[in-house]
């Protein structure tokens, strides 16, 4: 249990440097918040298991060579003045040349390696691929309890993850479409009497939320959507770092329309044109593109008297 916990623990510093989330991709969302306590949400479109690492650089697509012995080098070395020779169980740099310094006290000779030394060699590395297979299955395992079974770069854990995200209530579709991303369709309704986030994913340790409402002490609703772009949240952050470097994410845009629709009252927001209404009801609406990372992501504060 301790070894897990160093691991993961390990993998936390990592994890928010390079921005390993689940975002969106493209997609539709809309939040509808009534004054009489219902609620609908709905979220078409996609999802994406975002690494900043390298594609397959936590997941299953790593490569474990086999030995090859041809790939073996060896040499001799011999002492200019005694003659005495030592044989050597590696390729040294410079054997064979006909410019060897005159000066030097030693000349080296490439040859073949023994069985023996073959052996070693073959220890050797199939050690350090032993150790190298031990240590992804370890982060593995961990980025797994992270995220509630989805690995960064595995196929076959995200096709399961997909499978058993489908039988919660409200995840309509889900399916898994390769190259970590997600089709989703998903629809809740009811009354909202307590905090709300989506998507919630179970079996997670970490969780990044696209939407929340979190009620606030005076009874305010307040909605935000840490994962839709926006310099603040932790993606826009990486972004930023990234294009720092001059070098962009590799990843599906994040790009759509997210819509609130209220009969109640509107206390604050930062869409771009504010609140459009229609006899009672207020609709606000954020269409989100590439310039979105450099804007605030969506947030607005309402009040639902009842």
């Amino acid at each position: 249990m301790k070894q897990a916990l160093k691991i993961v623990a390990a993998l936390c510093t990592p994890l928010l440097l390079s921005a390993c989330l689940l975002i969106p991709g493209t997609f539709d969302s809309k939040l509808t918040m009534m004054k009489d306590g219902s609620y609908s949400f709905v979220y078409n479109g996609q999802m994406q298991l975002f690494s900043g690492d390298e594609k397959g650089g936590i997941g299953g697509r790593q490569s474990y060579a086999p030995f090859d012995p041809a790939s073996t080098e060896c040499s001799s070395r011999t002492h200019n003045e005694t003659g005495e020779v030592t044989e050597l169980d590696y390729g040294y740099y410079g054997s064979d040349s006909t410019d060897d310094d005159p000066n030097d006290s030693y000349r080296y000779q490439s040859r073949e390696c023994s069985e023996k030394e073959i052996a070693a060699k073959r220890k050797q590395h199939e050690d350090r691929e032993a150790r190298r297979k031990k240590d992804d299955d370890e982060k593995k395992a961990a980025m797994g309890a992270i995220f509630g079974g989805a690995i960064p770069g595995d196929d076959e854990s995200l096709k399961k993850f997909a499978d058993q995200l489908a039988k919660y209530d409200g995840w309509n579709k889900v399916e898994y479409v390769g190259d970590d991303l997600f089709e989703v369709e998903y629809a809740v309704s009811g009354r909202f009497d307590q905090n709300f986030s989506f998507p919630s994913l179970p079996g997670a340790t970490m969780q990044f939320p696209f939407v929340q409402i979190i009620r606030r002490a005076g009874g305010e609703l307040e909605i935000l959507t840490p994962a839709l772009a926006g310099p603040g949240g932790l993606f826009g952050a990486m972004a930023m770092k990234e294009m720092s470097r001059e070098k962009m994410p590799d990843m599906k845009p994040i790009e759509g329309n997210f819509v609130i629709e209220t009969d109640g009252e509107v206390l604050s927001n930062n869409s771009a044109d504010g609140y459009a209404s229609e006899g009672v009801k207020k609709t606000l609406q954020w269409s989100l593109g590439e310039e979105s990372m450099f804007q605030e992501s969506p947030r607005a504060i309402l009040r639902l008297e009842r």
